[in-house]
């Protein structure tokens, strides 16, 4: 990646963590959804995590994509979702193919109505607006979330018992 687009990448990543301070949420979901933003950026490095996430839908064409975030909106979105320990206060959210640069996928912080787009960079080199306005909210399907768990267990997550561990926790 060259250094303009490091950049971009940096800066959206600085962005997104400074969101979660004015969203409202209290000390421990913000700390953890900070962790989960850091985490997931710094995965979407590397090309290991990028093999395991898009192989079996797209082959080996994700080492065209153009960012580093390209392609990771709905695993990230629906593994943050899922993985937050109040998953309720969260809203995986879906802009369809209607929009010129769709399908997107994002999040959706209920309690302050506001979007988390962990991958929004990906569109700023072309100086594209994402119209968070015509995202829908969806369910995580089970594609959706196989996807999810091949990119948390591509960065080292155990879906499945951060899941369990967080239904635990609420009983």
């Amino acid at each position: 990646m060259n250094k303009h687009k490091e950049q971009i990448f940096e800066n959206a990543t600085r962005a997104l963590v400074n969101q979660l301070d004015s969203m409202g949420l209290d000390k421990q979901a913000r700390m953890q959804a900070k962790n989960f933003v850091l985490l997931f950026r710094d995965s979407f490095k590397s090309d290991a995590v990028k093999r395991a996430t898009f192989g079996l839908e797209i082959g080996n064409d994700y080492t065209l994509f153009p960012y580093d975030s390209w392609g990771f909106c709905k695993a990230s979105s629906a593994a943050f979702v899922s993985l937050m320990p109040n998953p309720q206060e969260w809203q995986l959210m879906y802009i369809n193919e209607i929009w010129a640069y769709g399908p997107h996928y994002f999040i959706q912080h209920i309690p302050s109505g506001r979007a988390l787009d962990l991958t929004y960079d990906q569109y700023i080199s072309d100086t594209t607006e994402i119209p968070y306005y015509m995202g829908r909210p969806i369910k995580i399907s089970r594609d959706t979330q196989n996807t999810a768990i091949r990119f948390t267990h591509a960065i080292g997550l155990d879906f499945m018992q951060i899941i369990k561990n967080n239904k635990n926790t609420k009983e």
